[in-house]
């Protein structure tokens, strides 16, 4: 692999992008694609009609590890991320995506750019859409480090004809969440419900509003079970925040509904992950970083992405 050649990282959640903060550092040229309208990947924030927000992906993080643990405390020095919550808890202010965006700063991201092939090219890579067109300016990659879920990430290595040990044997669940708004009452606490109970309905309900950096009010996002999601997995949104709002109402007494919406999340939290910090193949500069890599935390996947870019760092040096 070139020592100096550009690295593309598909994928703008905290592990490409702790990937790409770390070599830009280092200064490598990177260029950071996601097929999302912006980054942030599952530390997501959508937005709805009359100025709402709701953190429909991760709710939240934590910092145990020393080394994430200094970024966050950094993050909280400079307002992008705030305790939340009680339990070690921390969100990103004013939404989630923030934390990703301040990794991201500087950094050349292009966002809404669904990469569907990898094309070898002498010893480099291009990349290119579903039709086979260029992307990136048809520029010329010394590495592709993939940190979207496995199942998509193990399609363009299979594409490419190449394969990472490992990547096959992760397994994610799948969360159906709601979001709603209404004129009630708000709930008695930040975090509403928290099971783990493999047959209930919901795995957690939080008052958005509660959360450092956002409007107080009438606001929740419930994540439904891993099991109750999987059985509903192909119903259409609408159904399907029709049965959670319902079922919600036995939880917490809610006024008029202003809006709800449901979105489905395929790959949502890890349910077995490959046990390794990163994974690398520095004979093709192809490598993959997540929390398909650590396991189902936020700075797992961080973790995971900055040990990515240190093997790159590493071979390249």
């Amino acid at each position: 692999m070139s020592r100096d050649g550009t690295i593309a990282i598909i994928g703008a959640g905290i592990a490409g992008a702790a990937a790409a903060h770390r070599l830009h550092a280092a200064g490598r040229r990177v260029v950071v694609l996601d097929k999302g309208r912006g980054p942030g990947g599952r530390m997501a924030t959508r937005r709805g009609p009359d100025s709402l927000r709701f953190d429909h992906g991760a709710q939240y993080f934590t910092a145990r590890d020393p080394l994430f643990a200094a970024v966050v405390e950094s993050w909280a020095a400079r307002g992008v991320a705030a305790p939340w919550g009680g339990a070690g808890r921390h969100v990103g202010t004013p939404g989630m995506t923030a934390p990703v965006r301040d990794l991201l700063d500087g950094i050349d991201l292009r966002c809404g750019r669904a990469v569907d092939r990898l094309v070898r090219d002498g010893r480099d890579w291009r990349l290119a859409d579903a039709e086979g067109a260029a992307l990136a300016d048809g520029a010329a990659f010394a590495s592709v480090l993939l940190t979207c879920p496995s199942p998509q990430s193990l399609a363009l290595l299979a594409g490419a004809g190449h394969d990472l040990p490992g990547l096959a044997e992760v397994r994610y669940a799948p969360c159906w969440t709601l979001m709603l708004a209404h004129d009630g009452p708000p709930a008695p606490d930040a975090v509403v419900r928290e099971d783990r109970d493999p047959d209930a309905t919901f795995a957690w309900v939080a008052r958005d509003g509660s959360k450092p950096g956002r409007e107080a009010g009438g606001t929740l996002v419930a994540h439904a079970s891993p099991a109750w999601s999987r059985a509903s997995l192909e119903c259409a949104a609408e159904d399907v925040a029709e049965q959670l709002l319902a079922a919600l109402r036995d939880l917490v007494p809610l006024g008029e509904v202003r809006h709800r919406a449901a979105h489905r999340w395929r790959y949502a939290a890890v349910e077995r992950a490959v046990g390794e910090p990163c994974l690398f193949a520095p004979e093709t500069g192809l490598g993959f970083a997540g929390d398909g890599c650590l396991g189902p935390r936020v700075e797992f996947a961080y973790l995971s992405g900055l040990a990515l870019a240190e093997r790159v760092l590493g071979e390249t040096a």
